[in-house]
């Protein structure tokens, strides 16, 4: 189970999977009724919480959460800007 949420203490883990060392885990808030996807990295130690969105699919962000990382940024983090051709 993830560390830290910010969106529920005690939320349901619905689905989890390893990328090398990084652990990515869908979970589902039963008080808020909210989704997120949580990213954890054992190398770096860093903890990443992607809350999903309105509009979006939990398991689309949980199947691309490092793309859905890289797009919205994070504290710290600002989001990836894409290289235009020259």
């Amino acid at each position: 189970m993830p560390t830290r949420l910010t969106f529920d203490a005690h939320p349901k883990e619905l689905a989890t999977r390893r990328d090398g060392l990084t652990r990515i885990s869908l979970l589902w808030s039963r008080r808020t009724h909210r989704a997120a996807v949580v990213v954890e990295d054992d190398e770096t130690g860093e903890t990443l919480e992607l809350d999903v969105r309105e509009r979006e699919n939990p398991l689309d962000v949980y199947e691309h959460a490092l793309a859905y990382a890289s797009r919205r940024g994070h504290p710290g983090r600002p989001p990836a800007v894409p290289k235009l051709a020259a």
